[in-house]
């Protein structure tokens, strides 16, 4: 039997990298996958290969920095899907890197993206969320268990979602609902060269070499990894799992 059998699972960011992967693993696992990007046409590519392959998908052009929109998206969701099983609110970005050059809008839209958008979907999609008990997941990242030398803006993001997702644990159990987050390390996405190469002086595959030096499984990952860590939370195989970040780094933080 295939562990996500009809459930219905919403992913942000579900166009591209980790959030296009778990929403072809979701669907493989058998779940009614509702994908929401900014991209319209990869959103689109996304959806129709799930479709191809015999699963049920719909897909959102929504811009996750504006609650708007998001109250839209929620009540969209909610027509289709009066009961949602799975959240993964991946979205995010890296923010601006550094200290001395950052200026105010990069680093609100930073934490707008990486945890406003994520808190506010989840409060708008409760009550569809609260009808069986569901699996909320978030994306934080190692950088929000530890300190980052890249950007200390991510840092303060995720460092907010790594908490956010304790708190939430806390106010959602009584409604059977469970909130965890994934916390990948150096992931080989786009996102990767904007982390090993912020300055043009920055040699690229250098700090590469650097980086894996402190992986002990010697490699980056890959957004198939994060994937199928998502999947575990989603499924009811983590049915007593919630307040927890699962570190997804290769053994970056041991």
């Amino acid at each position: 039997m295939m562990r996500l059998d009809k459930k219905v699972a919403v992913i942000t960011a579900g166009a591209s990298g980790m959030g296009k992967a778990g929403a072809l693993r979701f669907a493989q696992e058998g779940a009614i996958v509702h994908i929401v990007d900014i991209n319209e046409e990869a959103g689109i590519e996304v959806k129709e290969e799930i479709e191809r392959n015999g699963g049920e998908s719909y897909f959102y052009k929504v811009d996750l920095s504006s609650v708007r929109q998001i109250e839209s998206l929620a009540e969209e969701i909610m027509k289709v899907s009066p009961t949602v099983d799975i959240l993964w609110n991946h979205a995010g970005i890296p923010g601006p890197g550094g200290v001395e050059d950052v200026e105010e809008h990069p680093f609100d839209f930073a934490l707008d993206l990486n945890i406003k958008s994520g808190f506010f979907l989840t409060k708008l999609l409760l009550p569809a969320l609260k009808q069986n008990g569901a699996s909320v997941i978030f994306t934080s990242s190692i950088s929000g268990l530890v300190g980052s030398y890249f950007s200390p803006v991510y840092s303060a993001a995720k460092g907010g979602v790594s908490n956010m997702v304790r708190a939430l644990a806390m106010n959602l159990g009584e409604h059977k609902i469970r909130v965890n987050s994934v916390c990948p390390g150096f992931t080989e996405t786009p996102m990767l060269k904007e982390f090993l190469a912020r300055d043009e002086d920055d040699d690229l595959e250098e700090n590469a070499k650097k980086v894996l030096t402190r992986v002990p499984l010697g490699r980056f990952a890959h957004a198939e990894d994060v994937a199928n860590a998502a999947l575990f939370l989603a499924s009811d195989e983590s049915v007593y799992i919630t307040g927890v970040n699962l570190p997804v780094d290769g053994g970056y933080r041991a």
